[in-house]
């Protein structure tokens, strides 16, 4: 795709006096081969820590396109409420880890770093992300993203030797 094409798709319904170009619509619902390209523990701007999966789609009409993944592991909401999501995180991340040929060992689980050291083995792997976007209806503009991950091929091992260097 040239820049012709990239400004055609990019400015389709845009208002180009009122628009804001900031938006960011990430990919759509859909499943995608991905690598997963970062894992690191991350603090938000509200003082909070969560683990952040950035990854990249590998094939088809997305391709090298990047998805960040936040996960909180906070134990109470900044209400100070029970957080609804933590057992939900948990299992996603021990299902990205296994399907990503890393096994959690129960020391992994200590706490956000050494739980983001552990999966850091796991950057370069491929997996199958599964990906549900779905209304938000008290904020629109933030849609919920679900997400699931399965195993998948990895690609084939690219073999150079010197008869493939140009110089």
């Amino acid at each position: 795709m040239g820049l012709r094409d990239a400004a055609a798709k990019a400015l389709e319904g845009f208002d180009t006096k009122k628009g804001n170009v900031n938006s960011f619509e990430g990919l759509p619902s859909g499943d995608y081969v991905v690598m997963i390209d970062n894992i690191k523990n991350q603090d938000t701007p509200w003082g909070s820590e969560q683990l952040s999966i950035r990854v990249q789609v590998l094939d088809g009409e997305h391709a090298g396109q990047k998805e960040f993944v936040n996960l909180s592991l906070d134990e109470t909401t900044a209400k100070g409420n029970p957080n609804p999501m933590l057992g939900r995180n948990i299992k996603l991340i021990a299902k990205l880890a296994s399907n990503s040929g890393i096994e959690l060992q129960d020391e992994d689980w200590e706490d956000i770093e050494t739980l983001a050291n552990a999966l850091a083995l796991a950057e370069g792997r491929t997996v199958l992300m599964h990906l549900t976007v779905s209304e938000n209806k008290k904020n629109p503009q933030y849609p919920y993203r679900n997400y699931d991950f399965d195993e998948a091929e990895e690609p084939d091992e690219i073999v150079i030797d010197d008869d493939d260097v140009p110089f």
